[in-house]
């Protein structure tokens, strides 16, 4: 990247050469005169630009896939919205924060160092899913907003209110009255037949360049490493996504929508090749419930699990470390009434096979509270069908891995990163590589921050991804970090309600966030 003096210097030469350039025409013009016209221009008509060599046609399949984007463009298009937002915030002195790590549009400070109240605007995506005026988008594009406008296909502008939103699937409903607009509703599709490879397109408004359509392929089903407290089951995929795409739809080539598109991963704020879409099919279930009751019922079998670690997997004989690992079961909960024990290894849950502790989380919250299952689980070397009566999360303390003191013990992920549910965050270890490549000194210490719940208090503050925590304080003692596991051990020891405060770092810039660890639910 061109520094200020490179920029200010080839401006400069651009300038100098604008000059010599009009000296010279002025020379050859009096040189011109001087000849008295003997330079003749060429007859118009006797020079045909452009008439190069091409194809004859393109190549069938290429011109076959290309179409095909250009159909469903033209019929998914109209459905699509862009969402503004605004509200009224006590600024803070010493600037703005970085991108967050979704992509709905950041708040932009008007005034560096202005602490009055003022508006903060914001906004990101939508779509239509009834003609009466209900319409998609993320939680994180509409929590807390005073004033939401949707823009439609054709520029007129409509008030919406918020019907519902589920923080822990980030997902919102809005609701515009319509009047005289005809809205475009978008077809639901069935993510679940999702193949990996499959072309398709996001849609939607980054930067809030309206009407924006890129294409890529489904990179990877069932990501659920950001988990956190909420529920992921995401669709990884290629499409470029950037700020502003939040709340927009993934459409496959029928033009029939399998995702919202809700967060990237990314160090620069920006697109770097990974981006997540929330499944059709988990958010048609939370769409009903939003718009039909006000709230999103869950089921529960009241466990405390965690995944199966690769030794005992082996022990167990355990293919692909499938499976969840029970490592409590609630008193008077529904798994213990129906005879599920501590230590158990839960193989599949209505006769679908579990992955890990977060499928399992999932499978359970997509159920209906009431909903009989059948259980499997490995316990001795045998395996057993246990019928269960799901309860309702939100009665009792969610599936979760904590301690009998109300510790919750860090999870740590296959891919050696912890996370800590009660604040949201992720964490992996703090590489030479990484230090290089965030900009930080050799002697750095900390743990990366590689993951922020939507809707967390980590989020609200403007902790995301690549930044560096290098200090926890908590009681009054400063405990530094030396790696993502004493990160995450050290938050998991504060209490839920219970307050911290994180030195973090990026680049040259270091400061402290205070943090709130979330409630557990009664």
């Amino acid at each position: 990247m061109m520094n200020q003096w490179e920029r200010i210097s080839i401006m400069s030469c651009r300038f100098d050469s604008r000059i010599g350039a009009m000296i010279s025409l002025l020379l050859l013009g009096n040189l011109a005169q001087a000849a008295e016209g003997t330079e003749k221009r060429p007859v118009r008509g006797s020079i045909h630009l452009g008439e190069g060599v091409s194809l004859a046609k393109p190549p069938a399949a290429a011109q076959e896939l290309s179409d095909a984007f250009a159909e469903v463009v033209a019929k998914v298009e109209p459905s699509v919205v862009s969402v503004y937002t605004s509200r009224t915030v006590q600024a803070t002195r010493g600037g703005g924060m970085p991108f967050p790590f979704l992509f709905g549009i950041p708040p932009q400070d008007d005034e560096e160092g202005s602490a009055a109240p003022r508006k903060q605007q914001g906004g990101g995506s939508g779509f239509v899913v009834d003609g009466s005026g209900y319409i998609l988008t993320n939680a994180h594009v509409v929590k807390d907003q005073e004033e939401i406008k949707v823009e439609l296909f054709d520029r007129t502008r409509l008030d919406a209110k918020v019907v519902g939103i589920d923080e822990k699937a980030d997902v919102a409903v809005l609701k515009v009255e319509t009047g005289k607009s005809k809205l475009q509703v978008m077809a639901f599709g069935n993510s679940d037949e999702l193949r990996i490879g499959q072309w398709v397109l996001a849609m939607g408004n980054p930067y809030m360049f309206r009407n924006t359509v890129t294409a890529g392929i489904v990179s990877a089903k069932g990501r659920n490493e950001m988990q956190g407290d909420g529920y992921s089951d995401y669709i990884q995929t290629d499409a470029a996504v950037n700020p502003g795409n939040s709340g927009g739809p993934l459409v496959n080539l029928k033009g029939q929508v399998i995702g919202i598109n809700s967060s990237i991963w990314s160090r620069s704020g920006g697109y770097q090749g990974i981006s997540f879409a929330i499944p059709i099919n988990m958010v048609r279930r939370i769409a009903e419930d939003l718009i039909f009751d006000g709230a999103v019922s869950r089921g529960w079998l009241g466990l405390s699990i965690d995944d199966v670690d690769p030794e005992l997997a082996e022990a167990l004989n355990i293919p692909g470390r499938n499976g969840a690992r029970v490592m409590q079961v609630v008193p008077g909960a529904p798994a213990e009434k129906a005879g599920v024990k501590s230590g158990d290894i839960v193989l599949s849950i209505a006769g679908q096979t579990v992955t890990g502790s977060a499928d399992l989380r999932n499978r359970v919250a997509a159920e209906r509270p009431g909903t009989k299952i059948v259980v499997k689980v490995l316990r001795e070397s045998k395996e057993l069908d246990i019928p269960i009566v799901l309860g309702k999360l939100g009665d009792a303390p969610s599936e979760s891995v904590q301690t009998s003191t109300g510790e919750v013990t860090p999870i740590e992920s296959m891919d050696g990163s912890y996370s800590v549910r009660r604040f949201g965050l992720k964490f992996i270890d703090l590489t030479e590589k990484d230090r290089s490549e965030l900009g930080l000194s050799k002697d750095t210490k900390g743990a990366i921050i590689a993951g922020v719940q939507p809707g967390s208090g980590a989020a609200e503050k403007g902790l995301k991804e690549g930044m560096v925590v290098l200090e926890v304080d908590a009681d009054r003692k400063a405990i530094l970090v030396n790696s993502a596991r004493d990160c995450a051990k050290t938050l998991a020891k504060i209490p839920a309600g219970g307050t911290v405060a994180l030195k973090v770092q990026q680049r040259d810039r270091i400061w402290f966030v205070g943090l709130r660890a979330k409630e557990d639910k009664k």
